[in-house]
């Protein structure tokens, strides 16, 4: 989990296309747990070779040589695979690969080779990874025999009938490239991952996201996001140069879906430097709003960093970071007290306070300039931490004694999540910006599911199924957040305390062991930027109830040098002509900071 903190990129936007929008850092191909569109060395996937004699090799590269193109190079690839077969005539699985990760090296006796592998689930050749949902692990056997008729080693028999890919495959010979579709507000963009092979080229890689885009998005946000405009056809290839992408459409008539659709492109296409989004209409162009960075909720706000916060004796306070020189926050002594965590929304707007009162927890909230106040409907032994939703100040999410509640700051009324989430309780609870798409955490184990809405409607709000998204630490999670738009952070509790950055649909993970022990809460991350951008935020959280700073496999405790609490006002001193009123004054003593948190 890196800490790299980008700055802004400004570029004009020019004539009708649309260029690249203030506040979103462009500074990179794709996320950082994949490739770019071709790498540099032209990475292709491994080939039978009569050389290769080593039998732990041949099964590495057996189970990597399935990577590519399945829609225009299927053929191609089945026969180098075949190669690795004695017999592999009339095998054909299809083009859907099953994602599988090598837990254990192959160990080699005699004539044949062991190896466990842990199924994941399907990458799909429209590029969606869909997780298994009963993710095992199986111990296969390889068995080798003298290639017939020539020189080198080859399988004996096929150890599946399906097409195995191993999963780290896809930072070698994929692009992980979000596509954008409209949630069902039209108010906001949603991002759905997919998988580019990097074989495919470099003139087809766009008409292939567009396609992408017109087959709808990934299953389990149906009802969270909108199919693009009925009727939406390409007309011929997109066009690239170093100045313009161009997409030639069949007509559209209405101005609104032009402009729609031209933001979700921008954001699926993703322009160059000083590339711009040109829209036409049977071969004419068309001037579309270019205003879409806001429809995109992941951008940071301003390109600036936002405000950290911590608890301090019960009192939510401000913290030293970057150039952030605010003073004192200024809430009301009668409510900042017996604090437990908090949300602060964008430019302090609005606040969300979790509270100790009468031996259990309530939530107070509201903004900075009237009265924050209990929400009277929401009472629990236990309140996760509050979670702003869409980056506003206008709904809250918590759980409630594991519960999903929506809580509107208007009016402080609160309703429990209808639909998946009933009847089931989760330790954890994270929201991405988009406010659309939910990560949690239940007996130990990752699931996402779709938030369903009209807009901040409180009895609207249900949750889609629970898809499980399989992880190295299953079983032992306690609580996950969103780190950047399709990545997530979780964190285990115990005797070896490990945190993981995943994706979304749990194909690419790195985990983080600590070396240390405890109980981990109060988890919570910022995605600092939307896109293909490979920024991400900082991580914090609570071990044994004292906040940290994660960076990677390192736990910093926060406060002193590290985002240092800023201090109160100090009263003038009253004159005195004690003799101990010149002395040294004591050392102070550094408080203990919990429940940290991000503003926005």
């Amino acid at each position: 989990m890196s800490l790299l903190l980008a700055g802004v990129t400004v570029v004009a936007l020019a004539g009708c296309g649309i260029g690249v929008p203030e506040g979103v850092v462009h500074d990179g191909p794709g996320p950082s747990a994949g490739p770019g569109l071709a790498s540099p060395e032209n990475e292709t996937p491994p080939k039978w070779s009569p050389n290769n004699l080593d039998p732990r090799q041949l099964v590495m590269d057996f189970l990597q040589a399935p990577a590519g193109d399945h829609v225009n190079g299927h053929t191609a690839i089945m026969n180098e695979v075949r190669k690795f077969l004695a017999d592999g005539e009339g095998w054909e699985p299809g083009g859907n690969l099953t994602l599988v990760r090598v837990v254990d090296e192959p160990s080699p006796r005699g004539n044949t080779a062991d190896v466990t592998l842990r199924h994941l689930g399907t990458l799909t050749v429209d590029g969606e990874v869909i997780p298994s949902q009963n993710p095992t692990e199986k111990r296969y056997r390889f068995k080798f025999v003298q290639k017939p008729g020539g020189p080198g080693l080859v399988l004996a028999e096929r150890p599946d009938e399906q097409l195995m890919l191993d999963v780290d495959s896809l930072t070698k010979y994929y692009a992980k490239l979000p596509i954008y579709f409209w949630n069902s507000d039209d108010t906001a963009l949603v991002p759905d991952v997919r998988y580019m092979p990097t074989a495919v080229a470099e003139e087809q890689r766009n008409n292939r996201l567009f396609d992408w885009l017109n087959n709808g998005s990934s299953a389990w946000l149906e009802g969270a996001v909108k199919p693009v405009p009925k009727d939406t056809q390409r007309v011929g290839s997109i066009v690239e140069d170093a100045h313009q992408l161009t997409v030639n459409l069949g007509a559209l008539v209405d101005q609104t879906p032009r402009d729609t659709l031209a933001a979700q492109l921008y954001w699926t296409l993703w322009p160059e430097g000083e590339q711009r989004l040109q829209l036409q209409m049977d071969g004419r162009d068309v001037a579309t709003d270019y205003r879409f960075p806001e429809k995109n909720l992941a951008v940071a706000a301003r390109g600036t960093d936002p405000g950290r916060y911590a608890v301090v004796d019960g009192v939510l306070r401000r913290l030293r970071w970057g150039n952030d020189h605010r003073g004192v926050l200024q809430l009301d002594d009668a409510v900042n007290r017996n604090v437990v965590s908090a949300a602060v929304a964008r430019d302090e707007a609005a606040f969300a306070l979790v509270r100790n009162v009468g031996g259990g927890q309530r939530l107070f909230i509201g903004s900075a300039r009237d009265q924050i106040a209990e929400v009277p409907g929401l009472r629990a032994a236990s309140i996760s931490r509050p979670i702003w939703l869409d980056r506003a100040a206008s709904t809250v999410l918590v759980l409630a004694d594991g519960r999903p509640w929506v809580v509107s700051a208007r009016d402080r009324k609160a309703e429990e999540v209808r639909g998946a989430a009933v009847g089931k309780t989760f330790t954890g609870l994270t929201v991405a910006p988009d406010g659309r798409r939910m990560a949690l955490v239940r007996e130990g184990n990752l699931y996402v599911a779709a938030l369903k809405r009209q807009g901040t409607k409180l009895s609207s709000f249900a949750m889609g199924d629970l898809r499980r998204v399989p992880t190295s630490l299953d079983g032992q999670l306690q609580e996950v957040a969103f780190m950047q738009e399709d990545t997530l952070v979780v964190s285990s509790s115990g005797d070896k305390v490990s945190l993981a950055q995943v994706t979304i649909d749990g194909a690419i993970e790195q985990v983080f062991p600590t070396n240390q022990r405890g109980v981990v809460t109060n988890l919570t991350a910022y995605v600092a930027n939307a896109g293909r951008s490979v920024t991400t935020g900082s991580v914090l959280l609570d071990l044994d109830g004292e906040a940290h700073l994660a960076f990677e496999g390192s736990l910093q405790r926060v406060g002193g040098q590290t985002m240092p609490v800023v201090p109160p006002k100090s009263p003038e001193p009253s004159p005195s002509t004690s003799p101990s009123a010149s002395a040294s004054p004591a050392p102070p003593i550094e408080p203990v900071l919990s429940a940290a948190c991000f503003e926005g």
